[in-house]
C-alpha cells in the first residue's frame, strides 16, 4: 500500500518540515535524537495533528488540512508498535494476539496460530507478559500489531530496550516477516548498524527536515550532505579545493592530505577554484603493506600517517592516523586479525590509499 505524507508543525522555534512516498517498503528513519523522528509517527498515525499538509495511504486522504479531511486513529488501519510494547497483562500470548484480530475477518485462531509460528512464540501462547523475555514480549506485540492488517506500519525504536544478542535476532525476524507480510513500514532509530541492516531504503532526518532520503547504497556511500555523511558514520570528511576536472574524475587539494583523485561521474563537476567537501568511509580505506609491490588499484591517493590511537569494536578496530602538519586525523577501521597480522600499534607510521572510486565528492 502507497504512503505519502506532506506534514508540517510548529512547537516554538523547533519546525517539522516534511515530505515523503513510499511503497510495500521498510524505510527506516535515521537521525539523531530530538530531530523529530517520533514527532513524524504519531503525525502519520494521527496521534498528533499536522498543523497543516496532508497524509494520503493508497488512493484514500486520512489527513488533508486544506479539505478538513481527518480521519481518527481508528479508521486509518495504521499499526504502531511501541517501545513499551503496551501488551495486555492480564491476557497470555494467544488472547493479545487474537485480540488484534478483526472479527469481521473470520478464522481468527488459524490467523493467530499463523503469527505464532512466524514470530517464534510457539509453545508460550499460554503464558503471560509477566513470564515472557523482552525479546518474546516485543515479538507477541509486533505479532498483535500484524493481526489487524494494517496497511502501514510503524515502528518507533522497537528494539532499543533489548540487548544486543536479543536485537540482533529480532532485527532478522523483521526482515523474514516483512518478505511475509510486504506491508509498508517506517521504522525510527538512531543506531547506525540497525540503519544499515534493515534499511532497504533510508531517509535521513535533521532538525526536523529530510535532509536525504533514498536506496541504502546511495545514502550510506553518497551522502548529500556534510551533515549526513556525519550522522552515517563518515567519519573521514574534509574541505579542499577542486584543482582539475576531466576523465572521470576531480582533483582536490588539501594542505594535510595533499593531492587527492577522486571519482566524478559526468555532470557532476564543480568548478575549478571551488571548495568542496569530499568524504571515505573508515572501512573503505586500505592500508598498504610495505612488503608488496603496488598494484594501479591503489597508487592513487597514498597517505602516510602514525597511529595515534586505536579503539576496538568487537571484531574490529578503529585506528586513527595523524596526517600532514596540521591536527587532521584519518579513521581507518580494520578486522581484527588484519591489525594482528600487520602489527599495527600506536605510533607506527604506515601508508594507506584512499581509491578514488570510494571517495565521494559532496556538492552541497
Amino acid at each position: 500500500m502507497d504512503l505519502g505524507f506532506d506534514i508540517r508543525k510548529s512547537y516554538g522555534e523547533f519546525r517539522i518540515d516534511v515530505s515523503l512516498s513510499l511503497n510495500e517498503d521498510l524505510l527506516v528513519l535515521f537521525g539523531p535524537s530530538g530531530a523529530g523522528k517520533t514527532l513524524i509517527l504519531k503525525m502519520i498515525s494521527g496521534i498528533v495533528r499536522p498543523d497543516e499538509g496532508s497524509v494520503i495511504i493508497g488512493t484514500e486522504k486520512v489527513f488533508d488540512s486544506k479539505t478538513g479531511v481527518e480521519k481518527p486513529i481508528r479508521e486509518r488501519r495504521i499499526g504502531y508498535l511501541f517501545q513499551d510494547y503496551a501488551l495486555f497483562p492480564h491476557m497470555t500470548v494467544f488472547e493479545n494476539i487474537a485480540y488484534g484480530v478483526n472479527a469481521k475477518q473470520g478464522g481468527a485462531d488459524a490467523k493467530v496460530k499463523e503469527l505464532i509460528s512466524l514470530t517464534r512464540l510457539t509453545g508460550l501462547e499460554a503464558r503471560y507478559p509477566r513470564e515472557l523475555s523482552g525479546g518474546q514480549k516485543q515479538r507477541c506485540a509486533l505479532a498483535r500489531t500484524l493481526a489487524s492488517e494494517p496497511r502501514v506500519l510503524l515502528l518507533d525504536e522497537p528494539f532499543s530496550a533489548l540487548d544486543y544478542q536479543v536485537r540482533e535476532k529480532l532485527r532478522a525476524d523483521l526482515l523474514r516477516i516483512h518478505d511475509a507480510y510486504p506491508i509498508t513500514t517506517i521504522l525510527v532509530t538512531h543506531d547506525l548498524e540497525e540503519a544499515f541492516m534493515l534499511g532497504r531504503r533510508i531517509a535521513v532526518i535533521n532538525n526536523g527536515r529530510i535532509e536525504q532520503a533514498g536506496l541504502r547504497e546511495d545514502v550510506f556511500y553518497r551522502p548529500a550532505t556534510r551533515d549526513v555523511a556525519r550522522f552515517i558514520g563518515t567519519r573521514n570528511i574534509f574541505t579542499g579545493t577542486v584543482a582539475g576536472l576531466g576523465d572521470g574524475q576531480v582533483i582536490i587539494t588539501n594542505p594535510d592530505l595533499g593531492v587527492i583523485k577522486a571519482f566524478m561521474p559526468e555532470g557532476r563537476g564543480p568548478a575549478i577554484g571551488s571548495e568542496v567537501s569530499f568524504c571515505i568511509r573508515p572501512e573503505e580505506i586500505l592500508v598498504i603493506r610495505p612488503d608488496k609491490v603496488l598494484d594501479s588499484r591503489v597508487q592513487d591517493n597514498i597517505i602516510e600517517g602514525e597511529i595515534v590511537s586505536a579503539t576496538g569494536k568487537g571484531s574490529t578496530q578503529s585506528l586513527f592516523l595523524k596526517v600532514g602538519k596540521g591536527d587532521t586525523l584519518l579513521k581507518v577501521e580494520l578486522p581484527n586479525f588484519v591489525v594482528r597480522k600487520l602489527t599495527l600499534a600506536i605510533g607506527r607510521v604506515i601508508r594507506v590509499s584512499l581509491k578514488r572510486e570510494n571517495i565521494w565528492v559532496i556538492n552541497r
